[in-house]
This record gives C-alpha cells, structure tokens and sequence, in this order.
C-alpha cells in the first residue's frame, strides 16, 4: 500500500531551516548599505540611465536619484520582515515573492549571466584540471587521466588554439575584464538576493502546511519522474551553445567569420572556453538524475564516496536557473532587435532556465526523504540512477 499520501510537506522550521530568514536579513542589511554608499557618493553608482546598451540593467531606464533610496527602503523592510521579531506568514509570503520578481527577474537583466559564463570560462578549466589531478593521481587510472589533461594542452599549444601568443592576449583579456565586474556583481548580489527571498517565501508558504498531506506532485516517486523530463530538457539547452562554440575548431565556424578568429585568436580560445562550459553544464545537470549526483564520485578528493550534501547541488542549480530565467526575455528582445531572431536558437533561456529551475527543486524533493545507503570510496561506482 502506498502510504506517501500521509506524510506531510513540510515540517515546522528547525534549527536547520531557520538559517533562511537570517540570510535574508544580513542580505537586507547589505542592500541597505549598498544603497547608501551609492547615495553619499554618486559618482560611485554604475549605471546610466538611458544606456542603450543591450546587456544593460533595468536600473538604466530610472533617474539615478532613484535607486539608493530604494534600495535603502527596500533593505530596510526586508529586515524588518526576516529579522528576529517573527513578522506574520502572510507578511513575508508577499515580501518574498514581491522581491523575487523584483530583483529577481525585473532589475539584473543579462549582465549577471554574462559574468558568470565569463568567470566559468576563464577559471573552470583550471579548477576542473587542479580536482582531477588531485583526486586521481594516488588512484587506479590516475596517471591515464593526469596524461589525458597533458595531451589535451599539447595539441591546444601545438595547434595554435593556446600557444604562449595566445595564453599572454587571453590573459590580458581576463585582466582588462575583471576591472568591468563592478556593476554585474551588484546586479548578481540582487539576484541572489530576488532567489533568497523567494525560497523563504516558499519555506513560509509550506510551513503553513505542516501536518497536512503533501500535495501529490512533491512527493519523491513523483518528483523523480517529473523532475527526470525536466533534467533531460534543460540538459539539452545546454547543447546547441555548446555544440556551435565547438564549431571554431573547424574552417567553418558558426556565427562568426574564419577571418576573425584567425585575427583574434583569443577569442576563437574564449568562445571554445564559454562552449565547454556549457557542456560541462550539461553534464552537471545530467547529475541531478544520476548516482554520481548523489555520491562523489571518486576523482574528487577528500569527499569521495561520501554522499553529495543537498545545498552543493541546489544552491549552485538555483542559481544558474535563476541567471537564465532573468535573462530570456532580455536576451529574446536583444536578438530580435538586432535583426537575427535565429541567434535565440542558441541561448533558449526561456525554457533552460525554468526547466533547470524545476530539475533542481525535483532534486530537492526526491533527496529531502531519501535515505542513500551507506557507501565506501571503493564502492562508490555501484548501481544506477535513483530517480
């Protein structure tokens, strides 16, 4: 008899949930400060109001007068509403989900998902290399996989694709970037912040259920079918990006003329960088429905055969759904504008960032209940997929 109809969908909020309203609280406080740096000093406010550039912020079309204070009220409200007092249910419901589509979709536009791809791009692969070398090499097969990375870099070096001409220019592209951080990491803090408020919300919302049936759809059984459609969709968003960068590798790249990149060849490295990433994405969203997304694998060092915290998984996953959902409707009209709706093809934020949003929360649901089985380093490649 299936007796998952009883149990409930939330508990009350514990020790371990209760770490939300405050996160909540110190990024109001921060808000507020932020508000008020860029009110006593306006030459530090980023942002112009009119820019017409595409990968602008919702913050370029308000008078700049307007902004600090808003942030400041709105900081302060936020810490009235999460702080210790305890305000009503209803109260933080509507806060939540008022900052949320505030902060979370309406104000950061595409300038915090092109950083994030650019910090991918520039320090991935040496963070993927440094994990790789580090779990492998004292493991069956290390020494494969440490000369795997070897061979890989010699022909990158040997084909001209990253040569020491093409590492120094490369270099001085990431050095001349960083300098330009400013504004998407403060649009990026109010996203995280939009997400922060929008979990509570949810928390608070479910809280309101406990002791009541949990609606069918969250249970496990059910989140792991649901959520395995929603894995595989968003993984394949991540593909024609991918798949187009990896074009650059041939006389007939896409997007972009033989010509430039043999002019520039460190863009033809950065757009090979950004493609990889997005694959490498792929394979990370393929883990929300496999065993190794669950289980470290073995490469990994220190944490290997030990099971997968939940929040390694759903915070990083929250996060990137949530710079893909705030960048579709920009991103669609920025394409649309410039005359080549095709180009839309290759970033489908619109259903990649719901559908990685929705992979993650099936993740979420399945793994809340889940008991994994006790599992050795030297067992960890056992069995199959758990949804």
């Amino acid at each position: 008899m299936d007796t998952s109809s009883t149990r409930p969908a939330a508990s009350p909020p514990s020790a371990r949930t209760s770490v939300i309203p405050a996160l909540a609280a110190i990024w109001s406080a921060l808000t507020i400060a932020l508000g008020l740096w860029w009110w006593a000093v306006p030459d530090a406010y980023p942002f112009v109001p009119g820019n017409p550039d595409p990968l602008g912020s919702a913050f370029d079309l308000v008078p700049a007068a307007v902004v600090p204070p808003a942030l400041v009220a709105a900081g302060a409200w936020g810490l009235v509403v999460a702080g210790p007092a305890r305000r009503g249910a209803a109260l933080v419901i509507v806060t939540g989900v008022g900052y949320a589509l505030l902060f979370g979709l309406a104000v950061p536009g595409l300038q915090p998902v092109t950083l994030a791809g650019y910090v991918m791009a520039m320090f991935g692969p040496i963070v993927l290399a440094a994990a790789i070398v580090a779990g492998a090499w004292r493991r069956r097969g290390g020494l494969t996989a440490v000369a795997v990375l070897v061979l890989i870099g010699a022909v990158a070096w040997i084909s001209g694709i990253a040569d020491a001409g093409v590492l120094a220019r490369y270099a001085g592209v990431v050095i001349t970037s960083v300098g330009k951080f400013g504004p998407p990491s403060a649009l990026l803090f109010l996203l995280a912040g939009g997400l922060l408020w929008g979990v509570l919300a949810v928390r608070t919302a479910l809280a309101q259920r406990a002791g009541r049936p949990a609606p069918a759809w969250t249970r496990p059984e059910s989140a792991a079918r649901w959520g395995r459609v929603a894995t595989l969709v968003a993984a394949a968003c991540a593909l024609p990006y991918g798949l187009q960068r990896l074009t650059w590798l041939t006389p007939w790249p896409v997007a972009v003329s033989a010509d430039e990149l043999a002019a520039q060849p460190e863009l033809r490295l950065h757009g090979l960088l950004l493609g990889l990433a997005a694959l490498a994405g792929a394979l990370l969203t393929i883990g929300l429905i496999s065993r190794w997304g669950e289980v470290w694998p073995r490469w990994v060092p220190v944490v290997r055969g030990r099971p997968v915290p939940v929040a390694a998984a759903v915070v990083p996953g929250a996060i990137v759904a949530a710079l893909f959902t705030a960048a579709a409707l920009p991103m669609t009209l920025m394409w649309f504008d410039a005359g080549a709706p095709w180009v839309a093809v290759f970033f489908p934020f619109p259903v990649w960032g719901p559908a990685l949003g929705a992979a993650v929360l099936a993740y979420a649901l399945r793994r809340r209940t889940a008991h994994l089985p006790e599992v050795g380093p030297r067992r960890e490649g056992r069995g199959g997929s758990r949804a």
